[in-house]
């Protein structure tokens, strides 16, 4: 493997790299000047790697159980750490964090939502993005279609699938004010985004 492949998700499907542009787009268009937080990034950080040289963001940090060491060549600080219900972060740390594709995962969303919005700083912003339940039997289809075991793994490792009725309602239990929330379907309306601001 090259070190140009070892940085990106070639092992994806079509529609998964698909979605990873289409993450990728949304994401940096949204990002805010300063230090920037992906958490669950994936074992190549594929967002923040194809980032790496935004002049906005002055430090990259990207936590995750096990991330690729080639990474280590990079401006990305590797934190490799199981995510529970605690960040080991001093408050406002961060101007940007980003969750994509990996709130599903978490037995306990609702406090690492919380984490997310202590370790920001003022003006900060909160990007997620999540499966949706109408999205649930096709990108389960997709998967388990896929003769691919990590495929089969990845779905089967989903905790929860979300609409806007239970999102919305964490990010303001976090502390985010509800006119700093948006929220909007995107992906055929199979995932949720979320984009929240703290003040």
């Amino acid at each position: 493997m090259s070190r140009k492949e070892s940085c990106d998700d070639r092992t994806l499907s079509l529609l998964g790299r698909l979605s990873l542009k289409m993450s990728n787009r949304l994401v940096s268009k949204n990002l805010v000047q300063g230090s920037w937080l992906d958490l669950l990034c994936g074992y190549n950080s594929p967002l923040q790697a194809r980032e790496i040289s935004n002049p906005k963001i002055s430090r990259f940090v990207s936590l995750d159980l096990k991330l690729n060491p080639y990474l280590k060549e990079t401006r990305i600080e590797l934190l490799e750490s199981v995510i529970e219900k605690k960040l080991d972060f001093a408050p406002e740390s961060f101007d940007n964090i980003t969750i994509i594709n990996g709130l599903e995962h978490l037995w306990s969303p609702q406090e690492i939502l919380d984490e997310c919005f202590r370790v920001l700083r003022k003006n900060g912003t909160l990007q997620v993005i999540v499966p949706t339940w109408l999205g649930k039997p096709i990108l389960e289809w997709l998967a388990f279609k896929r003769k691919d075991p990590l495929a089969h793994q990845e779905m089967d490792d989903h905790k929860m699938y979300y609409d806007e009725k239970t999102l919305w309602p964490m990010l303001v239990k976090a502390g985010f004010r509800p006119r700093n929330i948006m929220l909007k379907r995107i992906k055929f309306y199979f995932s949720l985004y979320a984009k929240a601001t703290k003040i």
